[in-house]
């Protein structure tokens, strides 16, 4: 053997060593081998679970753009990736939790429609309200109260919120798509499913629901690149193109045209909560307070829920059945909400595709950076995303939709109580366009038919703070303020 062969061979064991010193470290510091799990599995869990999560890098900035303009499209990636980004290394730094972070689905919408274009308050400011209500959720989670609000709100309304969202953002991708118009003799009516676009935004349902009926997990990406293909690919051999309030639905072409693949992230949008903040009408006061608390009840029930889904999926609960960490994972959602809205985007909270990296054997926070850094590798990639259109994401919000009206089987639907709430609340949500008005319809006519039937006396003080504030709203909003 000579010098140089020796010497080489020094170097690899050498290398060896330290890398299997640095395994040793992460495996204890995340407590990989204790959850029963390795260093290669975490890894893979993060990537199949950012694979899983990648959709939300077009479907956020497409919703939010109706709020900004499609200017911003590029801005609110970044965005959107950034939040998502510095949310993951934290969870899984210091609450070691196995969960990816990212701007929520249904609560960007409700930010944009509702917030923005109904309410009428400017970005920056439904931003600020983003940031209060992740302000309040953290103070909520480490005084312990926020353990009271839940067992407080009654299950028929947490139920029902969770479904209405999904119901309203499946509204929402039917009618950005095309797929369903306002109608003149009724409210809503099919669109020209003879259009290209349409009819690709229907070929998204398909493509997505039918891998999902397979249980596979890359069911919405797969349905998502199908639809690009197909609709690129006919945009420039066969001139398709359809255009709905102003944006194109077919990849490549008009509004969606390619342009650059990479450039330096833009963050035009951070610190815009601040910067771009203007104060408003006295008038706008109470919906600002209600638009606050609406996302932070929203916030409140949806992380919950995904955090117990996923410690019960990776197994990390104690003898009384809770979960491991799951305290710490609550306040760092909570700071990522406060990071979202400094980034420049709705708010960031627990994804539920977290349990497909869960599935391939991910039990520790090792896959939540990795995720985390993934998504921080996809800011230089924002001109690419460009292509996505709604006819391409429509049937993400479709499955993610499906799986959120599942919550509905929670409700004792013998009470008719608890079916005139439900169906209020998650109506209301969808045709009105507003998760505000749908909860505030629940929450009043869950009172009232409490009051009705005699059983008051089982309603929590914060029941009847919420059903007051709601019917206050009503009543500022529609009948004092229109007088004045």
């Amino acid at each position: 053997m000579t010098d140089l062969q020796s010497e080489t061979i020094k170097h690899m064991e050498g290398y060896r060593d330290t890398m299997s010193g640095f395994t040793d470290s992460v495996d204890r510091f995340f407590r990989i081998s204790e959850r029963g799990s390795n260093f290669s599995t975490e890894v893979r869990g993060g990537i199949v679970t950012f694979l899983a999560m990648l959709y939300i890098l077009a479907v956020n900035p497409l919703i939010l753009s109706s709020a900004t303009g499609p200017e911003l499209f590029q801005q609110l990636v970044t965005a959107t990736a950034f939040a998502a980004f510095i949310s993951c290394i934290l969870m899984g730094l210091y609450a070691r939790f196995p969960v990816a972070l990212a701007p929520g689905m249904g609560i960007n919408a409700f930010v944009a429609y509702t917030i923005v274009i109904t309410m009428g308050f400017s970005y920056p400011q439904a931003l600020m309200a983003v940031l209060l209500s992740g302000i309040l959720f953290f103070v909520l989670t480490v005084s312990g109260v926020r353990k009271k609000i839940l067992t407080s709100i009654p299950l028929v309304m947490r139920a029902s919120i969770s479904a209405g969202i999904g119901f309203f953002i499946v509204v929402i991708g039917l009618y950005n798509s095309g797929i369903i118009v306002h109608a003149s003799g009724s409210a809503l009516d099919l669109g020209d499913l003879s259009s290209p676009g349409v009819s690709l935004s229907l070929l998204c349902i398909l493509f997505t629901l039918v891998l999902w009926y397979m249980k596979k997990w890359y069911a919405v990406l797969l349905g998502a690149i199908l639809t690009i293909v197909i609709g690129f690919a006919g945009g420039q051999l066969f001139g398709w193109d359809t255009v709905v309030e102003g944006a194109s639905l077919i990849p490549g072409v008009g509004t969606a045209a390619v342009g650059d693949i990479v450039a330096m992230p833009d963050f035009g949008l951070f610190g815009q909560v601040f910067d771009g903040f203007d104060m408003f009408d006295r008038s706008m006061i109470i919906p600002f307070a209600v638009s606050t608390l609406a996302l932070l009840i929203v916030d409140v029930f949806d992380t919950t829920g995904t955090l117990l889904a996923i410690g019960h999926s990776a197994g990390i609960v104690d003898q009384e059945g809770n979960i491991e960490g799951s305290e710490k994972a609550l306040g760092v959602d909570a700071v990522a909400s406060v990071v979202g809205a400094v980034a420049g985007t709705s708010t960031t909270t627990s994804f539920v595709e977290s349990t497909t990296g869960i599935s391939m054997g991910a039990k520790t926070g090792l896959m939540a950076i990795v995720v985390g850094i993934l998504f921080g590798f996809s800011m230089f990639f924002a001109p690419a995303l460009a292509i996505v259109t709604s006819a391409c994401t429509v049937g993400a919000l479709f499955v993610v939709g499906l799986m959120m009206i599942v919550n509905m089987k929670q409700i004792q639907w013998d009470d008719p109580v608890n079916v005139a709430t439900a169906f209020l609340t998650i109506f209301m949500m969808g045709l009105s366009g507003s998760i505000t008005d749908g909860i505030a319809f629940g929450f009043i006519a869950y009172v009232i038919g409490m009051i009705v039937t005699k059983k008051s006396k089982s309603l929590s003080l914060m029941t009847w703070i919420l059903a007051a504030t709601f019917l206050a709203f009503f009543v500022l909003m529609y009948v004092v303020i229109p007088r004045i």
